[in-house]
């Protein structure tokens, strides 16, 4: 199935605008349609996807087929405690549980009420909604 980005790129050429146009049309700001684009960005808000179906003459429901699907899968804990000693071992290159994509990790520093440090591991995914935030 052809993804948000190539049939927004496809409907955008097939209305003879460019990139810069259709944010001008839209307005909706330039940075977001190219990151659609780029297909950095797979959801589109409920005002996005009215303002490009009224310029780039497609339905909604269109739009949203294209869209990546939320998938609320649950991760074992397991798995979400090994992420986090890989984590606060620095190791690198790690995978989202829920959809492969690559791991953004950093590790917060935060003290106790007796001043003692405690490092918590952070993650979120580039691609899905995963994160680590406790």
């Amino acid at each position: 199935m052809e993804s948000l980005a190539e049939f927004l790129q496809k409907r955008r050429e097939k209305a003879g605008l460019s990139i810069t146009g259709l944010a001008n049309k839209t307005s909706i700001k330039l940075e977001i349609l190219e990151d659609i684009e780029s297909g950095k960005e797979l959801f589109l808000s409920v005002t996005q996807r009215q303002q490009l179906a009224r310029v780039l003459k497609c339905s909604i429901k269109e739009l949203k087929e294209h869209e990546r699907e939320f998938r609320f899968d649950v991760v074992r804990e397991e798995s979400i405690d090994n992420l986090k000693r890989q984590i606060l071992n620095h190791e690198t290159n790690l995978k989202c549980p829920i959809c492969g994509e690559p791991l953004i990790t950093r590790i917060a520093k935060m003290y106790d009420l007796e001043d003692n440090l405690i490092l918590q591991p952070k993650a979120h995914c580039v691609k899905c909604i995963f994160q680590i935030k406790e």
